[in-house]
């Protein structure tokens, strides 16, 4: 299997590309997606220093445990495992940037829902009573 990269607004990789499906023979499946960058550090920060920290705060578990619920109720999957099904859980990790502020969105609506607790968006200011 190839794996590429390819700018396609680069005439260099689009060579690279041509001179990879050029030497090919036979059959062979052939995909492309869109590349999608991994969640970034300032979703990161966010997430584990205000998201974790205000619900750890409202309900006395850790943020590593917020962290574990928040994963299970809302990256939870099910697949079938040998013909039974299997739940997995997705790490953050592997979110994209679109993804992680889908996640982030659906924390922030859950907390105030069903906790009453809002969380502050990113650069939101926020005054202590």
């Amino acid at each position: 299997m190839i794996d590429l990269l390819i700018n396609f607004d680069d005439q260099n990789d689009k060579s690279r590309l041509y001179s990879v499906l050029k030497h090919l023979k036979g059959r062979h499946a052939v995909g492309i997606k869109k590349q999608r960058h991994n969640r970034s550090n300032n979703q990161n920060r966010y997430y584990w220093g205000v998201v974790l920290a205000y619900l750890a705060d409202e309900t006395g578990y850790t943020k590593d445990e917020i962290h574990q619920l928040m994963q299970k109720r809302f990256l939870k999957y099910v697949k079938d495992v040998l013909g039974v099904p299997e739940e997995f859980v997705r790490s953050t990790t592997s979110l994209n940037t679109l993804e992680m502020m889908e996640y982030i969105d659906q924390i922030c609506i859950f907390a105030i829902s069903e906790l009453g607790v809002y969380i502050p968006q990113p650069g939101e200011i926020v005054y202590e009573k």
